[in-house]
């Protein structure tokens, strides 16, 4: 008996995931419990053993801080730090020398957790009537925007700061004013201050919102951290919320929201749609164009990484930022940190979402009686008679036996009206000051696109499933001495069909409706009559009969931080070591499936229908096979000695940091490896003059020993202008923010792709006979096999070199409520890494040399713009962000073309050479005749310029401009730069947020303007009609937009048709005629939630809740109409699409 592979793995697919999910949750709730129950027993499990006479309040809270990981509040005034006291206990807990501390005195204390409040007990003493009838007693609650009690908030009487109260454990306050016409000031350390009036009220609960500007005074740079105020480099960060999408990958959320990053995504598949993303532009021709990313500090990729771990998102993209990363800062650098500890009691956060997705746009075919029709057209234009009869068409038409005469269409059959994924985050953040911890755990699954297969025996559809693991601690191992140890993990489950996506893609668009059903009525395998080649493939045999693959894939990652200060050499002074250990594995698991296939003939006198076997296969599963495995380990390690100081009005800074990391990939025997070493130096004076000076001496394996290290440096200023004592004091109600900054500096790149040590020459064994003598066997001298030179050496490569310059400015009106940054830069990169192209052949080199050469300059300007506007308890904030960028080819590899319109120098990288359309030819072009078969034939008039690019030509095909006018359409016609790159010159976005008692709403939009795009091509044989001939295409319903001898118009989307590629050679060129502009805006985002009021959650016990449903790609405005412009014309316009989203999720903690 047939087993049908049903085995195991696969039998318990579902049981197996929900295992893995069950145990992965069980742990994160149980470590969030510990954590939580943790905190609470401290107070009783901490003992302390303190035999001390004549020491003051203060010294012994001190004792208690230093000795555990209690934090002690009390407001000034409330207890006399001064007064000596005895204490004398042994092994006790915290309230025994608490009580011992303050008997006999009016103050009394609380514990939570490990933070402890002293406060002033209410006197016993009856107060006078007159007394009683001045004093007011207000209460409240003093909670932030998410509804988190703040511990430790001050509450005093504006002007009598004496008369006030601090907030307890669960934010509470309670103060006795001495009138009703009192204003109460509330503040707390990172947030803005409230002012309340009383008026009469006796319970005043308070919401104190996040100060932007204490926020926003510390960023994130290269290496460190500065104040805002000091940074001169050009940068841009976000938000993480707004970075916050229904995505796999946080790559397809930058687009438009970082103001000099391009971004264009050109998948939708799960697993492979990273967004391709470049800091303002690209400079090079050639060598890698993507920007180093660095998470937490370390090189990582970012796409896997939860958007709820992420604490702040930063780009650097001038010279001044990036020089320190010597040679990998040329293409600018992304900064990722993930979230850390604070002190605070223990809390819990749990997210969940819930997505369904559809394409945002996919191509629609003509039925199978259409198509006939229409390839009949393509013969009578090509002078041949109908293939296909009235009759046989009527067959198709009417649906007479969906069997002989099939009706398929392709996209129905195979792909799902949509799609569905979840997301599952939970994380615990707290600790004290001796320790503190950040804890995410997540789940994350996405369906694809396509059908399961209708037996089950194997999941057919695109799957993910992915686990997300990150602990981040930092502990003050001494006063002077902090270690911080971070963990991340993802593990990955990837199922795929047997065959590519792209090949079931492109199946569709080469396979006619009328050939063959999906499958047969009865169940049996369907495909051509005859399988001449590897194009000729039924599309549902690709998906459902072909097995399928499952990816698994292992990521770890390890830092270890230790910092410490060496403040008793000099104040300011401190040393850092970051080491960093990661560790990724894939494996990939197939089973092939290969079934017998048929192609029915017809009926039988019974009317069962009959088939001939085309293919003799399998009718088992085959048993899996390893077909991939993949390890890669890396180590990085840096360490530094930084030095930050206040002299006065003079701030300065200094930093010296050796780096060095290793990458060894499983099949690579000798690892990669890149040493390095950076400086920076910063000074500032009375916030109002700054420059920072850097550098980066790099070394790497690519080039000889001389040209091994390259130096990097860079000098960048600012000037706060608005800060001068002379900046009228009227022009400051309007722009209280006026900062200049500029740079200049140097980058570099070694990437050559994977080739290494290109100063060695390399050499090929067995390479193949050559001759010596007569003959071309070479006779009787002939020479067998032997070595022969492959790479030829080098020796002499050196960096390439990118020069950049920056001149910006920051602007803040009417008091920051309007926030802009704006920058223009420029570059010029130079020395380019390539493979000359040029050289002849007569020099005998088997290989094309590597060298320097080349020169590309990029320049353009990015800005953004924040506005901030409250309106009673209406708030408001809108946001947008602009890049235009543009390069220049300055120097080429190319040899001295016959016409200048040729010449790649001079234009941009990644234009288009192309023919240039005139109109369609009309029949007074021709003299026209008639054949035998009494269909008119075309022979072009003398005067017209002749075609040489092959096909037939007749009224409706494409006639071309003869550009160099000596009267012929051939290559030299062809010119270069005609429209735009296709990767856009310009990135835009703008949104819109508003919050109003709880209720917020957010809409953004995201454009790409300047980039074109080319319908079709010269191969794309899934675009032009019957491109291989009526067995091997489709047909589109844009394509009925034709010409015709009845619709003889010169405003149709395809030329005539012809029955194949030979016959529609003038027509498939790269022309004008099939460029479209690109550009686009989309609806990306739009978001309503509702945040549970404050009172609802501390009935349930809960800090706070939210929920809220987003929608994604919901629409998009366009030229082309065809496919989403984004995913540009790759597989002509039928890649997986990009999706539409609508998402419903649930955010609470406690």
């Amino acid at each position: 008996m047939n087993n049908h592979g049903i085995f195991s793995p696969d039998r318990t697919k579902v049981r197996t995931l929900l295992s893995i999910k069950s145990i992965f949750l069980f742990l994160l709730f149980t470590f969030a419990f510990e954590m939580a129950y943790a905190s609470s027993v401290y107070s009783q499990t901490k003992v302390f053993t303190m035999q001390s006479a004549e020491k003051t309040v203060l010294q012994v809270f001190k004792e208690i801080e230093k000795n555990s990981e209690f934090i002690i509040f009390y407001r000034d005034g409330v207890i006399d730090l001064n007064r000596k006291v005895s204490v004398n206990v042994v092994n006790q807990s915290v309230d025994k020398i608490l009580e011992q501390l303050l008997a006999h005195t009016d103050n009394g204390f609380t514990i939570k957790d490990r933070q402890i409040i002293i406060y002033k007990k209410e006197t016993s003493a009856t107060p006078s009537v007159s007394q009683q009838k001045n004093k007011i007693k207000v209460t409240g609650v003093v909670t932030d925007a998410k509804g988190e009690s703040i511990i430790g908030a001050n509450v005093v009487v504006k002007g009598n700061p004496t008369i006030g109260a601090i907030t307890n454990m669960e934010g509470r306050y309670e103060v006795m004013l001495p009138s009703d016409d009192v204003i109460l000031l509330v503040s707390y350390l990172g947030y803005n201050t409230e002012e309340i009036k009383v008026k009469g009220r006796r319970n005043i609960n308070v919401v104190l919102h996040e100060d932007s500007k204490a926020l926003d005074e510390v960023v994130i740079v290269g290496y460190g951290k500065q104040k805002k105020e000091s940074v001169v480099v050009s940068m841009s960060s976000i938000k993480p919320k707004d970075i916050v999408v229904p995505s796999r990958s946080l790559n397809n959320s930058l687009a438009g929201q970082v103001a000099g990053l391009i971004a264009v995504q050109r998948s939708g598949e799960p697993g492979y749609d990273n967004a391709e993303f470049w800091i303002r532009g690209v400079s090079t021709f050639a060598g890698g164009t993507s920007p180093l990313v660095l998470v937490d500090g370390v090189p990582r990729n970012m796409s896997d990484i939860e958007p709820d771990e992420i604490e702040t998102f930063s780009v650097l993209k001038d010279a001044a930022a990036t020089a320190i990363y010597g040679a990998e800062g040329a293409n600018g650098v992304v900064l990722v940190t993930t979230k850390r500890g604070r002190v605070e009691k223990a809390k819990i956060s749990f997210k969940t979402e819930h997505t369904i997705s559809s394409p945002t746009r996919l191509p629609e075919f003509v039925g199978s009686a259409d198509y006939l029709s229409l390839y009949n057209e393509a013969l009578r234009n090509d002078g041949e008679g109908p293939q296909f009869s009235d009759e046989l068409i009527a067959h198709y038409r009417n649906n007479d036996d969906p069997d002989l005469y099939p009706n398929t269409n392709w996209i129905d059959e195979l792909l799902r009206k949509n799609t569905f994924s979840h997301r599952y985050t939970l994380n615990v953040r707290g600790g004290t000051e001796k320790a503190k911890y950040f804890v995410s755990g997540a789940y994350y699954n996405e369906s694809g696109l396509f059908k399961n297969r209708p037996n089950g025996i194997y999941d057919t559809n695109i799957g993910i499933d992915r686990f997300n693991l990150r602990s981040n601690i930092d502990m003050a191992v001494s006063s002077t001495t902090t270690v911080g140890v971070d963990l991340a993990m993802q593990y990955l489950i990837n199922n795929y069909p047997g065959t590519g996506t792209s090949t079931i893609f492109r199946s569709m668009l080469i396979t006619p409706p009328y050939a063959f059903p999906a499958v047969y009525s009865d169940g049996t395998v369907a495909t051509y009559a005859q399988e001449r080649d590897a194009n000729m493939r039924n599309p549902y045999n690709l998906l459902m009969n072909s097995g399928y693959a499952k990816e698994y894939r292992t990521g770890i990652q390890s830092k270890v931080n230790v910092n410490q200060k060496l403040d008793f050499i000099t104040k300011g002074l401190s040393a850092n070591l970051n080491v960093s250990y990661d560790y990724d594995s894939e494996m990939i698991i197939r089973r092939e499936y290969n079934p017998t296939r048929y192609h029915a003939t017809g009926r039988d006198e019974l009317g069962q229908l009959i088939f001939s076997t085309v293919v003799s296969g399998n009718p088992d599963i085959q048993d899996p096979k390893n077909s991939a495995t993949s390890a890669t380990k890396k180590i990085y390690i840096d360490a530094s000695i930084n030095y930050k100081r206040t002299f006065g009005k003079h701030d300065v800074g200094a930093m010296l940091l050796y780096m060095q990391k290793e990458t060894q990939q499983h099949n690579v025997p000798l690892p990669f490896r890149k040493q390095g070493f950076v400086g920076r130096a910063t000074y500032g004076y009375d916030g109002r003059y700054f420059i920072e000076g850097n550098f980066g001496y790099t070394g790497s394996e690519a080039f000889a020993e001389g040209n091994r290290f390259g130096f990097f440096p860079a000098i960048g200023a600012a000037y706060y202008l608005s800060n001068e004592s002379f900046y009228p004091e009227v022009i400051k109600k309007v722009v209280n923010k006026l900062k200049l900054r500029a740079s200049v500096g140097r980058t570099g790149n070694d990437k050559t792709g994977q080739e290494r040590f290109l100063y060695r020459p390399t050499f090929t064994t067995n390479a193949g006979g050559f001759t010596q003598g007569i003959g071309d066997t070479g006779g009787t001298n002939g020479i067998g096999n032997g070595i022969v030179e492959g790479r030829f050496a080098a020796p002499y490569l050196a960096w390439e070199i990118e020069d950049k310059q920056n001149y910006g400015f920051d602007l803040g009106l009417f008091d920051n409520r309007i926030d802009i940054i704006f920058d223009y830069f420029r570059s010029e990169r130079r020395d380019i890494l390539l493979q000359r192209r040029t050289v002849p052949q007569l020099g005998g080199l088997r290989q094309d040399p590597w060298q320097n050469f080349g020169k590309v300059r990029n320049q353009g300007i990015d800005m953004s713009m924040n506005l901030n506007q409250q309106i009673g308890k209406l708030k408001l904030s809108a946001r947008g962000t602009f890049t235009f960028t543009r390069n220049k080819i300055l120097e080429y590899d190319e040899l001295p073309q016959k016409y200048g319109y040729q010449a790649v120098t001079g234009t941009r990288v990644s234009e288009n050479t192309l023919y240039i359309a005139d109109r369609l030819y009309t029949e007074d072009d021709f003299i026209v005749s008639t054949n035998a078969n009494g269909l008119k034939t075309y022979k072009l008039r003398s005067e017209l310029p002749r075609p040489t690019l092959g096909g037939l030509i007749g009224p409706g095909d494409i006639k071309y401009v003869d550009v160099n006018g000596d009267g012929v359409i051939d290559s030299y016609d062809q010119v270069r730069g005609v429209g735009n790159p296709s990767t856009p010159e310009i990135i835009y976005g703008f949104g819109l947020n508003a919050e109003y008692k709880g209720f917020y709403a957010s809409i953004f939009f995201q454009g790409a303007g300047n980039t074109s795009v080319l319908l079709g091509g010269a191969t794309s044989e899934g675009w032009y009609p019957f491109s291989w001939g009526v067995d091997q295409s489709n047909y589109r319903t844009f394509a009925l937009d034709r010409w015709t001898e009845n619709n003889p118009s010169q405003d149709v989307i395809i030329p005539r048709l012809h029955k194949n590629n030979a016959n529609n050679a003038n027509n498939r060129v790269a022309s004008t005629w099939w460029l479209r502009n690109g550009s686009f805006l989309r609806l990306k985002n739009i978001e309503f939630g509702y945040q549970l009021p404050k009172k609802f959650m501390d009935k349930i016990g809960f800090e706070a809740a939210r929920i809220y449903i987003m929608g994604y790609n919901l629409a998009v405005w366009d030229d082309i109409k065809y496919f989403d412009p984004e995913a540009g014309n790759a597989n002509a316009g039928l890649n997986y699409p990009l999706p539409r989203t609508f998402t419903l999720g649930l955010d609470f903690t406690f």
